[in-house]
């Protein structure tokens, strides 16, 4: 099973370590099992919440278009990462070194390109949830469509340029990591503003409850619970990513070892996994996505 090969690969920017054990096989086999399965699932669960969206008139507001575009990138990863993930995998367990490393670069790229507009895309979520409980009336004039397609084009624009600045910068890991941390900034602040807010209101309620309309109220519901699902949504991300994120550190100190490579395997795995659990989020916490879903599964 052992097998070596020439310490002097090169990939372009990309750490490589040929060496096959009992472990790296394994892994190899079963990240592969599961990256083709979840890939399916990926596609077909991401699939479905966008043609909702896009069928539902209902469903043509800023928030759920930033939904559509978070799904978007969710159904790539379905669509690319994960194939490419496979074969890959398929490349290096074959000893084709050539498309080893072309299918491995094109599952790099892209997989950090989707991570980005993740998310930026779910920060943008937080801070459109926070524009509707402070902007009130003036909210649809300033908060519009055309604005939020802009907004994701900014999005995609900025993470193809991140990603690209690898073929020329070594340190290159600072840049996600500032785009991840600046994201948990605003996410984390934009919630944290929208209960204090919304408790604010609640006591204001409680002390006039008698002149308090109930569209008011209705009003507070629902943002609470559209803040909430934002946190389901971004813990899920912060829970799947943090193994991913260990496991970078431990390759800084370390470098690319035949155990970070193992660890690499799987954390990536989980990482994928995680737009397959958007849709599921989205169908169990919001209420007109559910409907939507179940009226496009009904007349099909």
């Amino acid at each position: 099973m052992d097998k070596t090969h020439p310490s002097h690969a090169k990939c372009s920017f990309l750490d490589v370590n040929l060496e096959q054990t009992k472990n790296t096989f394994i892994a190899s086999i079963l990240t592969s099992i599961l990256n083709a399965v979840f890939s399916l699932l990926t596609v077909s669960g991401n699939y479905i919440i966008l043609r909702a969206i896009w069928k539902t008139q209902e469903l043509h507001s800023p928030s759920f278009i930033l939904l559509f575009c978070l799904a978007a990138a969710d159904l790539l990863v379905g669509l690319i990462c994960q194939p490419f993930f496979v074969a890959y995998q398929i490349a290096e367990l074959t000893d084709n070194f050539s498309a080893y490393c072309i299918l491995r670069m094109i599952q790099n790229i892209s997989g950090w390109i989707t991570t980005g507009v993740s998310f930026g895309t779910l920060s943008g979520v937080s801070i459109d949830r926070l524009l509707a409980l402070t902007l009130h009336l003036r909210y649809n004039t300033i908060v519009t469509v055309q604005r939020i397609v802009r907004a994701v084009c900014v999005f995609w624009i900025l993470s193809i340029a991140v990603v690209m600045v690898r073929f020329w910068i070594r340190p290159w890991i600072i840049f996600p990591f500032a785009v991840v941390v600046a994201s948990f900034v605003v996410t984390t602040l934009s919630t944290l503003k929208i209960f204090q807010i919304i408790r604010r209101h609640q006591r204001q309620m409680t002390q006039q409850q008698q002149s308090v309309q109930s569209s008011t109220i209705n009003a507070m519901i629902k943002c609470r619970k559209s803040a909430v699902t934002v946190l389901y949504v971004y813990g899920l991300f912060v829970i799947l990513y943090l193994p991913f994120c260990a496991t970078m550190s431990v390759e800084a100190v370390t470098g690319y070892t035949l155990t970070v490579k193992i660890a690499y395997d799987y954390v990536t795995t989980a990482v994928f996994i995680n737009s397959f659990l958007n849709p599921i989020v989205y169908c169990w916490r919001i209420g007109e996505i559910r409907r939507a879903v179940k009226n496009l599964l009904r007349k099909n």
